[in-house]
């Protein structure tokens, strides 16, 4: 594993064999700082709650208050 900024390799260090670069998903914080409110806010994200049956309330961000299946 390598970061897509390092310096493209050529050939494996220790074999010496070719190499193709292979950009796998990227691993993302479930919980904790990272989800709060203002993170959220900062990095111009916005972020919904389920609060019933296709309705969605927003919990931090940029946006309308609420997203619903039923239009009104």
């Amino acid at each position: 594993m390598r970061k897509i900024s390092d310096p493209e390799l050529d050939a494996c260090p220790s074999c010496g064999r070719s190499v193709t670069q292979i950009i796998s998903a990227p691993n993302l914080a479930k919980s904790g700082s990272a989800l709060d409110a203002g993170n959220i806010e900062k990095h111009g994200f916005t972020q919904y709650k389920k609060s019933g049956k296709g309705v969605y309330e927003k919990t931090a961000g940029r946006g309308p208050e609420v997203i619903s299946a039923d239009p009104e």
